[in-house]
């Protein structure tokens, strides 16, 4: 096989494809910065606005927990970079071109899906007015797909990439500009690959990939056991990313799930984008009507972003704290620390024994105990762990004092609350 300082790979010469020339893939030249000469400073290029940058090679992570929807915000993100389709009101297309898809899992949902999202968002529709079945997207299956681990792993993916940029240009005259890792444990081979050297080796082909075909990698990983810590293993993985995004959520859940940027290394981290997987049906090539969940991703602001995005964890400590409140189990009292006025409020102990009913009675009282703890927890916007814990503001969604030496907690009424919370729970005038 061919490698860098030999004539270039044979292709077939109907491409016409700008990154060939008269069939014949030129020769690759090393690109360096010669610190002599002029330097212009140029803003930074975004594939999509605020969100993923428009830097051949540059590593963009996108972790999340198991079955929370990581493959589904990857190919929603793939749709809009290949059609121009806003991702969301605050995160317009910037740079619109082909993407490849390495399917190492789930190789067989990924066409499917998209003419899903095709169907109910719309195709691409400027090549033969398509309004289906138009998205520049081609698929690499797992068993094309080497193993980074594999020493001719490079050279490989280089025929590969050849071939579905060729494919890509043929049929929408457009160069590829995403470059999909489905997932990162699944294409590194037999290696541990949460090991920082063989992290490293791995980002470095991506790395070396992209940039030779101007395209910028989307790796998707998953977090571990503490989705607080981030993505899983080496921290050798987000130290090389350029942009690091992950999803806040647990498996099963479908509403008010965030995708947050947790690093940006060329500007300020965006707001968290809220989002929810809604079902859709759509007819498949075969003629049959089936149905999967899309992301529809909502405006990043307050009360409609970061509060509303609960997991299912509290969702029994938010009903026992109204049940509190339908009970009658309530004080109204002047929090110390606030402006407002006086608010309706409950304890801590009638809070948990409400919290009892409402969960599985067959639960040990340890676990009950343990569980209302979090959820209180995760109610007061405290996040992380040890010395990482602290109280995120922006998911706050219960106050509280300590009132004559008891401690009093009450609702913060957000604009994902219903108008019967907001009139009950919002301070009352004097």
């Amino acid at each position: 096989m061919p490698d860098d300082d030999k004539e270039g790979f044979q292709l077939r010469p109907e491409s016409g494809s700008a990154l060939f020339e008269n069939g014949v893939r030129p020769r690759r030249k090393p690109q360096l910065l010669l610190g002599w000469q002029k330097q212009v400073i140029a803003p930074v290029q975004y594939l999509i606005d605020g969100l993923l940058i428009d830097l051949p090679g540059g590593i963009h992570l996108l972790s999340g927990p198991t079955s929370v929807g990581k493959t589904k915000a990857a190919a929603r993100i793939a749709f809009s970079i290949g059609t121009g389709h806003e991702l969301a009101p605050a995160h317009p297309v910037s740079r619109t071109g082909g993407v490849i898809w390495f399917a190492a899992e789930g190789e067989r949902q990924v066409v499917p899906y998209m003419r899903c999202i095709e169907q109910n968002i719309g195709g691409y529709q400027p090549v033969d007015n398509e309004k289906q079945r138009a998205t520049p997207l081609v698929v690499v299956p797992s068993a094309e797909i080497p193993k980074l681990d594999d020493r001719n792993a490079q050279p490989i993916m280089r025929l590969l990439m050849e071939q579905a940029s060729e494919e890509i240009y043929k049929r929408f005259r457009l160069a590829p500009a995403l470059l999909v890792i489905d997932t990162y444990s699944r294409i590194t081979g037999p290696i541990d690959p949460d090991k920082s050297h063989l992290a490293e080796m791995i980002f470095d082909k991506l790395m070396a990939i992209g940039r030779e075909f101007k395209s910028t990698p989307l790796v998707l990983d998953h977090t571990g056991k503490n989705p607080d810590r981030g993505t899983r293993g080496s921290s050798a993985k987000p130290a090389a990313a350029e942009i690091e995004l992950m999803i806040k959520g647990e498996a099963g859940q479908t509403s008010g799930l965030l995708l947050e940027m947790t690093k940006n290394r060329h500007g300020p981290l965006t707001p968290p984008i809220p989002f929810n997987l809604g079902a859709h049906s759509y007819v498949g090539d075969d003629g049959a009507r089936v149905s999967d969940v899309i992301p529809a991703f909502r405006g990043a602001t307050l009360g409609g972003a970061a509060r509303p995005s609960r997991n299912r964890r509290w969702q029994p400590a938010r009903q026992a704290f109204f049940e509190c409140l339908d009970g009658g189990k309530f004080r109204e009292v002047q929090p110390p620390k606030a402006n407002h006025a006086r608010v309706k409020a409950v304890s801590l102990d009638d809070w948990k024994d409400e919290y009892r009913r409402v969960v599985p009675a067959d639960k040990k009282d340890k676990t009950i105990d343990r569980a209302f703890q979090r959820a209180v927890e995760d109610l007061l916007g405290v996040v992380g762990s040890g010395e990482r814990k602290h109280r995120d503001s922006s998911r706050q969604m219960v106050e509280f004092d300590e009132i004559a030496g008891e401690k009093m907690f009450w609702w913060v009424a957000t604009e994902g609350d219903s108008s019967r919370q907001f009139e009950v729970l919002s301070p009352e005038d004097d």
